[in-house]
């Protein structure tokens, strides 16, 4: 079958790719079959040897396509040939066979099956099509095709054919991941520089192409790449053009472009010193401040032994170690000294140091030694020149290691004193105690004993606490063997002497809950809170009484401490009626009349603990206070209602035939009856004073009522109504009675009615009426339970 022609530029898929180019340009397709249309090449119609003049293409016929210029464009054209035709008439090869156009026949048909299977994807038919070519230049010129339409595949085979070993091995070396980077290395090989540039400024490796421009002399192209799209590589950049510039001879630019690639202060005296330019290094080295480069330039002038330059510059650079050698060189110790001493350079103070050992002066180089930080050296010649002064302040300052090892010296001197120092600023307790026993340094043991905790060794902690215990220091002891765990014997040594114990004693001698039995663990805790009671240390001892569990003897010993906050706290939180009788006991004996917050709190605590007995003896207590300090004989029978209901719960099933229950109820029905009473004064009085007068009469009525407020009640009414003789007749009965009259009857009251009968008022009260006034505490406050151990 014939090869497929390429169709015309006035194809209608031409067009509309035409219509889409601002720059008019014709577009040769291949046709496969009826239904597919394949984009060959695009060549621009204009004419760029006319300085862009339009043209029309006219015919195609392979390798070339022709075109005709515009009639008003003819003699803008240069002279092609003979006659007009060559000035009308142009023509532009393929792409496809650029630099074939030459070729017979037979490879003309064959190259352009290649350009059409290509155009397919098809790249086994197209390498079968061109298989029997044998023209080196085909290949090569196929190998650029490639290279153009991006078929990385289909060049490796024609750098094989074309024998081209070092693209082909260039090409295999190739590691990029991108395949333009790979296709650019062809097309750096097939001399196809602005191809390669294309391809790798589209895969954007920036890279390599700044190593492109490198290698092609593009500098100033590869620096421009380099500061605005790969400026990682600005400074490598910057060296390979100094290096370049060094080589053609340009001093003063290599000089700059080393400047730029940070590499100044080996490179550029480097560049100098080797052409022999000595004064313009000089010159170089003196109008920088750069250290590293009068190091460098001081290296180099004591090489030529100016040492007296090489010692100015070694100053300049700050190079104390240099500048001290090159003294120490000279013999001149004394401006040595005087470096290390202004510089306090350690490196510098070291040199000095071995300098002047070697030179048998060893005080100094002791003192050097220890300016330069290395104190074994310095302690190394102390020990081998026995000057112990000095070897002691060397040591302390020193690490554990050289400390523990002037200790031993010490030790061997028969120094204990010294090396119990050492050995305890090196951490060897043990060593330590061991020789403060040996040796009986008891002042050294204690200090050592203060420095000890609960993660010092546990068998030195026990030996300090025997020896504390031997001599009587028995609060050190009980600290020592806290620490170590031995609580048992630390509260028993507690208790033997009576030490006092505080709270952070108490807390270091409470064992963890999972370090021992709970019982013997209780039995310390319980010794431990006897002591603190007896020591007067209530709330401790009730923190330990918790800890141990019994937390009825807890609240006993926080009611020693009277801390009524914490003791209404530590009853709410126990929730143990026994614990809630005490806590309200404790109230009780407050001032909790005046008090509703602790009112309130008596009240709650004996009723969670259901004790009605305390409860009924309570609510009788308030009664008596509300007759005796307010004589509100209304509330007081309210209160013995409560009393009563509590003292029923009390007497359970029996309470109808309870003593006190029935002695009760009398009670109420007096207190009742005077309250009612006293309301008859303004609506009824004379029935009041009938009633009062029967109430007076009435048995045991002191049980319930005090005498005096009935013999008030009446002597108020008389001198209400004016009937002062009446008055004064019931205060005499009241005086006769043994009652005194101030807690009833206001001073001035009893002045007008002795005024008002003409008598004088009595000088004094008869003594001990007081004894007949109400009624003595029921009991209500009673004794604060208490369990001594």
């Amino acid at each position: 079958a014939a090869p497929p022609t390429p169709s015309r530029s006035f194809d209608p898929n031409a067009g509309a790719a035409a219509e889409e180019e601002p720059a008019h340009s014709v577009i040769t397709l291949f046709a496969a079959g009826s239904e597919r249309v394949l984009l060959q090449n695009t060549i621009p119609c204009a004419d760029e040897d006319s300085g862009g003049a339009p043209r029309m293409p006219v015919a195609l016929v392979v390798p070339h396509v022709y075109f005709a210029r515009q009639l008003g464009d003819v003699h803008g054209a240069p002279d092609r040939g003979e006659g007009d035709a060559g000035t009308v008439i142009s023509k532009a090869v393929l792409r496809d066979f650029a630099g074939l156009e030459n070729v017979d026949a037979d490879t003309t048909a064959a190259l352009l099956n290649f350009s059409y299977h290509l155009a397919c994807g098809n790249t086994d038919e197209a390498y079968k099509s061109v298989k029997g070519v044998h023209s080196s230049g085909v290949w090569e010129s196929m190998s650029k095709m490639c290279v153009k339409t991006g078929r990385l595949d289909v060049a490796q085979k024609c750098l094989g054919q074309m024998g081209h070993a070092r693209a082909a091995g260039a090409l295999r070396a190739c590691g990029e991941p991108e395949p333009e980077a790979r296709l650019a290395v062809v097309a750096v090989h097939l001399d196809m520089i602005e191809d390669a540039e294309a391809l790798l400024r589209k895969c954007r490796r920036w890279d390599l192409l700044n190593q492109l421009y490198q290698a092609c002399g593009e500098w100033e192209k590869a620096l421009e790449i380099a500061k605005t799209k790969d400026r990682v590589h600005l400074k490598p950049t910057h060296f390979a053009y100094a290096q370049h510039l060094e080589a053609i001879e340009d001093v003063q630019g290599a000089l700059s472009h080393f400047m730029h690639s940070g590499t100044y202060r080996t490179e550029s005296p480097r560049l100098l010193c080797s052409l022999g330019m000595t004064d313009d290094l000089e010159a170089y080295v003196e109008q920088s401040d750069d250290m590293h480069l009068h190091r460098w330039y001081a290296q180099y002038l004591e090489s030529k032994a100016n040492l007296e330059g090489a010692s100015r510059e070694y100053k300049k650079a700050g190079d104390w170690l240099s500048l001290c050698r090159v003294a120490c060189f000279n013999k001149d110790l004394d401006r040595a000294q005087k470096i290390c001493e202004d510089s306090q350079d350690a490196a510098a103070c070291y040199h000095l140091a071995r300098h002047l050992e070697a030179d048998g002066r060893v005080r100094e180089a002791i003192r050097f030694f220890q300016m330069a930080g290395r104190v074994s050296h310095a302690l190394r010649l102390a020990q081998e020149n026995n000057f112990d002064g000095d070897l002691m302040s060397l040591a302390l300052s020193s690490d554990p290691a050289n400390m523990a090892s002037a200790a031993k010296y010490y030790e061997q001197q028969g120094q204990p004193s010294k090396a119990v120092v050492l050995y305890g600023k090196a951490g060897c307790q043990k060593k330590a105690l061991e020789l403060c026993f040996s040796a009986g340094l008891f002042d050294a043991l204690r200090k050592i004993a203060d420095e000890l905790n609960a993660d010092s060794d546990h068998e030195i902690l026990a030996k300090c606490a025997e020896f504390f215990m031997q001599h009587r220091q028995h609060e050190k002891a009980v600290h020592l063997l806290s620490i170590s765990q031995q609580y048992e014997k630390a509260v028993d040594l507690c208790c033997e002497h009576d030490v006092q114990i505080s709270e952070d004693m108490a807390e270091r001698m409470t064992p963890d809950k999972s370090s021992m039995d709970p019982a013997k663990r209780s039995e310390i805790l319980q010794t431990m809170a006897k002591l603190c009671k007896k020591q007067g240390s209530f709330q401790l001892a009730c923190k330990k009484f918790t800890q141990a569990g019994d937390k009825k003897k807890a609240m006993q010993s926080l009611l020693k401490s009277g801390d009524t906050e914490k003791i209404i706290f530590f009853a709410g939180t126990a929730r143990q009626p026994d614990i809630y009788v005490l806590a309200g006991n404790y109230l009780q004996s407050l001032d909790w009349h005046n008090d509703s917050e602790i009112m309130k709190n008596i009240i709650q605590f004996y009723s969670k603990a259901k004790a009605h007995d305390k409860l009924a003896a309570f609510y009788d207590a308030c009664a008596q206070v509300e007759i005796d300090e307010y004589r509100d004989y209304e509330k007081a029978g309210g209160a013995l209602g409560e009393a009563l209901k509590y003292i029923k719960k009390a007497a359970g099933a029996q309470a109808d035939s309870d003593a006190r229950v029935v002695s009760l109820q009398n009670r109420i029905s007096l207190v009742d009856k005077f309250a009612s009473v006293r309301k008859l004064a303004k609506s009824s009085p004379e029935e009041m004073v009938s009633l009062c007068e029967e109430m007076l009469q009435t048995p045991e009525i002191e049980t319930a009522v005090r005498v005096g407020d009935i013999f008030a009640q009446l002597v108020e009414h008389y001198s209400e109504v004016q009937d002062f003789e009446a008055a004064h007749r019931t205060v005499e009965r009241m005086r006769a009675s043994g009652i005194v009259l101030t807690p009833y009857l206001d001073h001035s009251l009893l002045v007008s009615i002795y005024n008002a009968v003409g008598q004088p008022m009595p000088e004094s009260e008869p003594a001990g009426g007081a004894a007949a006034q109400g009624h003595e505490d029921d009991g209500v406050h009673e004794e604060i339970e208490e369990e001594d151990a």
